[in-house]
């Protein structure tokens, strides 16, 4: 795969990128099957990412409402070198969204004191020195995050210090989207799948901007008939930059990586 620029952030990014909700999350996951499956070991995460380093992945999306999957990267990655140094890696998370395990729910908290401590228990969660993009994780009041919580203004002041690289928003609505392209964000994560093109404009306006483009639900939240064409249908749009996949099976990540590439991304 050959990497693509994130906007004008100066990251590069892998066509395909690896969701983990699914190695710290196994209630209220929104795909098939997703409530009551066991968690994969740590030799099973660890080959996982091997096999994702091996296919030319580099994005990793993550985040505190997916459970221990921050925690698990930063332990597993570090116990393995990074698969090749931390450097060859983008690691995307987000900010906002919290999940109870005891409760088995989210709330939803965007506020700057909120959002700074956020940040904090990523960088210890993840290991890292610094995040490579953090993105508002959306509870469907999108405009009013990005405008009036705090939460934007928390990100501008973690990349002026250093804590992280590029801000964005992982919208639910198109308004939304659009009020993180007005508010200078580094990238959006929109829904893109053959059902539901109703983030094109939003798209077209991003790469206008030189706004990274991160597409999530190709799939259709797992429900795509033909996964290969599901992808190559996101990746052939202009002004995407990866589209961002979930598994816990190296054979899967194999099988859509395939279906990648035999579009010649």
């Amino acid at each position: 795969m050959v990497l693509r620029p994130l906007g004008t952030t100066g990251l590069s990014v892998s066509p395909l990128g690896l969701g983990t909700v699914k190695i710290g999350r196994n209630t209220g996951v929104k795909y098939p099957g997703g409530d009551g499956f066991a968690l994969p070991d740590d030799a099973v995460v660890a080959e996982l990412f091997r096999t994702a380093a091996e296919l030319g992945i580099n994005l990793i999306d993550t985040a505190p409402a997916y459970g221990a999957s921050e925690e698990r990267i930063g332990a597993i990655m570090s116990a393995n070198g990074w698969f090749g140094g931390r450097e060859r890696w983008v690691v995307c998370t987000k900010a906002g969204e919290e999940f109870d395990a005891r409760a088995g729910a989210s709330r939803h908290v965007f506020s700057a004191p909120a959002v700074r401590a956020s940040v904090e228990r990523s960088l210890k969660r993840l290991g890292v020195q610094r995040l490579d993009l953090v993105l508002l994780h959306s509870d469907g009041r999108d405009a009013w995050i990005v405008r009036e919580s705090g939460g934007a203004e928390e990100l501008d002041a973690a990349v002026r210090r250093g804590e992280v690289r590029a801000w964005g928003l992982s919208a639910k609505t198109a308004a939304g989207a659009t009020a993180a392209l007005e508010r200078g964000c580094g990238a959006v994560m929109v829904t893109l799948n053959r059902g539901d093109e109703s983030s094109r404009p939003v798209i077209e306006a991003a790469r206008t901007r030189g706004v990274g483009l991160l597409v999530k639900k190709a799939l259709a939240s797992g429900h795509a008939a033909d996964p290969g064409d599901a992808l190559r249908f996101a990746l052939s749009v202009p002004g995407v930059s990866s589209v961002v996949v979930g598994t816990i099976n190296p054979a899967h990540l194999r099988g859509n990586v395939g279906g990648v590439t035999r579009g010649g991304f």
